[in-house]
């Protein structure tokens, strides 16, 4: 059976909380009239939250079995490393991260690109599309129904 340590209850509880913040928070912004604002409310709270699971994520202890997964990988990345310097790897992690929002950008960042220098600066880019696609979907679809 595998351990439960202390890192694991912390991003749990991180979790839960980023769930119910981020609805309260959708909620909150898509009320303002403002598109900016309800824009930058958004933004700078998936911001923080993508920082701080891309932080928990990086955790020796969280994800043990990444260890693995980046031994293999390695192995695979020498022989393309000199062709393509992570261009296919960051376009993923963009793509991805502004679909699925805060948490699949840490964690696609953390699997992919352990050893990137720019995964901060990558994750903050990667909020922008991800932001603008929810406030837009999500503003069209209260003036859709009317709300």
């Amino acid at each position: 059976m595998p351990k439960i340590s202390k890192i694991h209850l912390i991003a749990i509880l991180i979790l839960g909380s980023y769930f119910v913040l981020s609805k309260i928070n959708l909620v909150h912004a898509l009320s303002n009239p403002n598109f900016v604002a309800s824009f930058l409310q958004i933004y700078l709270f998936g911001i923080f939250f993508a920082c701080l699971f891309l932080y928990i994520f990086s955790h020796d202890k969280f994800l043990s079995i990444a260890k693995e997964m980046e031994r293999e990988e390695e192995k695979k990345e020498k022989k393309y490393l000199a062709r393509y310097l992570h261009h296919g790897k960051v376009l993923a992690t963009f793509l991805i991260g502004a679909i699925g929002g805060p948490v699949f950008s840490a964690l696609t960042v953390r699997l992919l690109l352990k050893n990137f220098r720019f995964k901060y600066i990558l994750i903050i880019l990667t909020n922008i599309p991800s932001t603008v696609l929810t406030v837009a979907i999500s503003r069209g679809l209260i003036h859709l129904f009317n709300f």
